[in-house]
């Protein structure tokens, strides 16, 4: 199996949750991480973690954050120059790591079958 690992451009449209915003932008993606990067993603997450224990969708969206910094290369969407820390609305950062793991999904092979 080969795995590809090039950049993809994906293109975010959503609307927050919690203020009604309209989030667009680009985003050039990092299909899969190396360990070294896996292993910065987890200090990130202790660093942005420390001291929250007992909230599990708290941390499990921290966790997501400190993914997305790793698996952003670019962006023209000035609302992510921070990595989300400042976001009011969660849900453009649960979109684009659904389009992390779009791109993370192989691409199925069609067989022509002759008839």
């Amino acid at each position: 199996m080969n795995i590809n690992n090039e950049l993809k451009w994906v293109d975010v449209e959503t609307e927050g949750e919690v203020t009604g915003a309209k989030y667009f932008g680009r985003f050039q993606l990092k299909p899969y991480l190396t360990h070294a990067e896996r292993a910065d993603v987890s200090r990130l997450f202790e660093l942005y973690s420390r001291g929250i224990t007992t909230d599990a969708a708290q941390r499990a969206f921290l966790m997501t954050l400190a993914y997305l910094k790793f698996h952003i290369v670019e962006t023209d969407a000035t609302w992510w120059v921070d990595s989300g820390l400042n976001l009011l609305d969660e849900t453009p950062v649960y979109r684009l790591a659904e389009l992390v793991r779009e791109v993370q999904a192989p691409k199925k092979e069609t067989k022509d079958v002759a008839k």
